[in-house]
């Protein structure tokens, strides 16, 4: 690092422009007047959770379509009786219902943000990484980067930004490698309060859990609460087409899910990702790259919930590496930090929690003389 502020000192990966992060990025946008079942499919062809919604009649963008929005969307169809009168129920069911039209005829623009959890937030290209991961970090999921008024440049996500930060994480703060080579208990990143619900819940009672618990996955545990899968509200686009599945139980919902992935992307989609609490944050960021999940399960062996006695493991298995998809090869102790299958889930980490970890302990300028962070004001 040079020993003079901004003379050959690496730019800060926080200070980066938001347009610099989208700029080879394709827009996926959906037509307000489209239906509901023609803005899941684009969700699923094209593997993402939310679509900004263009209104050709205004040219502007009203709002965007999230998997939130389906899940709200459902369960105020459900819990609504055949029999309500108009102006009767709850102001979500009104919404959905008044006026009443069959469910092939229902436009998404009319249930957009009708979860309030993902609503349209937007923000100019020159806008540094520092300020859209605050908004993040109190858990909005992405922002439209836009070019105009009229257009958007891109879709700036927590994973891109986590991502971002993992790929330059050769050139982070001492501060910033000490972090990513710290425990995730140490760290305090572990939310240990944890919904869950078993295989054969009722895929509308896990919809309600989702939506109340404003959470955006449950892991599927057996009778004593060992992992043995994973419901993601990804998973609920799935119901705009066979909306049979509302009458089906998570496992059969799951399955459902995971086949049409396979299809549309050649590969098993079957498997289940955790960690241990003692896994350090740069394996934890590793998976969560590699994988493309936004979150990580954090489970341990049944052993030692119930005995403070360690495990043996033979030291031929206790080192191995992950490979996200930058450059770096992380090395890892899967005795400790790899979770498996039959592990009782104990916590979960998300994206949120590791980017409010990092704006949290982003340098300033006292302790880091070497950075401007007057931008970020």
């Amino acid at each position: 690092m040079s020993e003079h502020p901004g003379l050959g000192a690496p730019r800060h990966w926080l200070l980066t422009a938001a347009q610099d992060l989208v700029d080879t990025q394709k827009v996926v946008q959906i037509d307000a007047c489209a239906t509901v079942e023609e803005a899941c499919d684009a969700l699923i062809e094209h593997n993402i959770q939310s679509v900004p919604l263009y209104d050709a009649r205004s040219h502007s963008y009203v709002g965007m379509f999230d998997v939130h929005d389906l899940a709200a969307f459902i369960l105020a169809r459900r819990s609504t009786r055949p029999s309500s009168q108009p102006g009767t129920g709850s102001p979500l069911s009104r919404r959905v219902l008044e006026p009443a039209e069959p469910a092939s005829n229902d436009l998404v623009g009319r249930i957009s943000d009708l979860s309030h959890l993902n609503p349209f937030y937007s923000v100019v290209p020159e806008t540094t990484v520092a300020q859209v991961a605050q908004v993040f970090a109190k858990g909005a999921h992405r922002v439209a980067v836009m070019q105009s008024d009229r257009e958007i440049r891109g879709i700036l996500s927590q994973a891109r930004v986590v991502r971002f930060f993992f790929e330059h994480s050769d050139n982070a703060t001492l501060a910033e490698h000490q972090l990513l080579d710290t425990s995730l208990d140490t760290l305090g990143l572990v939310t240990r309060d944890v919904v869950y619900v078993s295989p054969d819940t009722p895929v509308l009672k896990a919809l309600s859990l989702l939506e109340s618990h404003r959470v955006s996955s449950l892991p599927l545990v057996d009778n004593e609460q060992r992992l043995v899968g994973s419901l993601s509200l990804s998973d609920v686009k799935h119901l705009a087409r066979n909306r049979q599945l509302t009458r089906a139980s998570c496992r059969e919902l799951v399955q459902a899910a995971r086949y049409v992935q396979g299809l549309r992307e050649g590969q098993d989609k079957a498997a289940i990702f955790s960690a241990r609490p003692q896994a350090t944050l740069r394996y934890v960021l590793a998976k969560l790259i590699a994988t493309g999940a936004h979150r990580i399960w954090i489970s341990e062996a049944v052993s030692s919930v119930t005995s403070s006695t360690p495990e043996t493991t033979p030291a031929s298995n206790r080192r191995a590496s992950v490979s996200s998809a930058s450059s770096q090869t992380v090395p890892v102790d899967l005795a400790r930090y790899a979770g498996e299958f039959g592990d009782r889930v104990c916590g979960v980490v998300s994206l949120t929690d590791i980017l409010r970890l990092l704006v949290d302990s982003a340098p300033s300028p006292r302790a880091d003389p070497d950075y401007n962070y007057a931008s970020m004001d």
